[in-house]
């Protein structure tokens, strides 16, 4: 393999999100992981480096650096497994990460969230990214949000809190909102307007509240949409507690397991000749429709009001297929597939 010149199956992953755990403080409706306070594995520290560093060497022949961002679930709680991954990752001689994802359910205390932020700064953390909206907000208190951006401000710099979403945040973070007076209704209004934004991916639980709202169109509108570019070309990647590697955001769709082999032999086997099998070959040549006959022997049964998008649709049909146990080489773990209307 020439190091520079990229294989016509696979973009180098130049990005990757190590997702630490699917436990969550929340359950938001939208999670695109399912991610909930019922899960309770967690990556070991140790895994994360090797998984780190393997990401390193695969960059390093592109002559660049690994961007990665550690994410969850929920990486504040257990902060004392994000910070030894830290530490190990600083001792492996491995670049600063790029950012670390929170909801910012801790940040209740100041004195805590300086101390946590701090501890971030002596690793070389430049970024915590958080999050502002109509889902976060049912589970979060926007003041722990506020605290979180004011003291980030002050101990990272300036830029050292993002916000999704800032117009959200600066609209609301005075008080002007409070989610828990609304009316069903109203929430759900709120909802669908951020949904529609194209803000949120529609997999996992953002799927399942888009049938809810929105009435969509019949499988076959999506016929001949392949999803080739957004599996092979996204130059990203996630990799989950278990060792599963996603491509891009399609969590739950596995191009295989870094627990089981190297991720970089992962990396090596798929850039010589692309991610095999009736999922992947369905999904790169004829899109989600390329699942539906399969699946219909599993009494894949369309939603009524239809899929808003083809990625809603890829989810409704391999949850079926997850829950007929089939496939599961290239559907999991579990967490990302809790029954469709859980």
């Amino acid at each position: 393999m020439k190091p520079l010149n990229e294989s016509e199956h696979l973009s180098f992953w130049r990005g990757a999100g190590l997702m630490l755990t699917y436990w969550c403080s929340a359950q938001c409706r939208f999670c695109y992981v399912s991610a909930a306070p019922r899960h309770v594995t967690w990556a070991d520290p140790r895994q994360v480096v090797r998984w780190w560093s393997a990401l390193e060497r695969i960059a390093q022949r592109y002559g660049e650096h690994a961007k990665v961002h550690l994410t969850g679930g929920e990486p504040f709680g257990k902060p004392s497994v994000l910070f030894e991954l830290l530490e190990l990752a600083r001792r492996a001689g491995l670049p600063p990460v790029e950012n670390v994802e929170t909801n910012a359910f801790w940040a209740a205390d100041d004195v805590f969230v300086r101390a946590c932020l701090e501890k971030l700064k002596s690793f070389a953390v430049k970024t915590v990214v958080t999050d502002a909206d109509v889902f976060h907000q049912e589970f979060v208190a926007l003041d722990h949000v506020k605290r979180l951006v004011e003291i980030g401000r002050q101990v990272l710099g300036q830029r050292g809190v993002r916000v999704r979403w800032w117009d959200f945040y600066n609209r609301y973070v005075d008080g002007a909102l409070d989610i828990s007076t609304l009316s069903p209704d109203e929430v759900s209004r709120l909802q669908a307007d951020a949904l529609t934004s194209g803000r949120e991916r529609i997999t996992g639980r953002a799927a399942v509240l888009a049938a809810q709202l929105f009435t969509g169109r019949p499988p076959e509108a999506f016929t001949g949409q392949h999803c080739r570019t957004a599996i092979l070309k996204s130059r990203h990647v996630h990799i989950d507690p278990h060792g599963n590697v996603f491509p891009g955001v399609c969590c739950g769709l596995v191009f295989g397991n870094a627990v089981n082999e190297e991720l970089d032999e992962v990396f090596d086997w798929l850039n010589r000749h692309g991610p095999a099998g009736p999922v992947f070959d369905a999904l790169l040549n004829e899109g989600p429709c390329g699942l539906i006959e399969f699946a219909n022997r599993y009494r894949f049964t369309p939603l009524r009001q239809g899929y808003v998008t083809k990625c809603q649709l890829c989810y409704h049909l391999r949850t079926t297929l997850f829950h007929a146990h089939q496939c599961h080489k290239w559907l999991g773990p579990k967490e990302c597939y809790p029954q469709w209307d859980d």
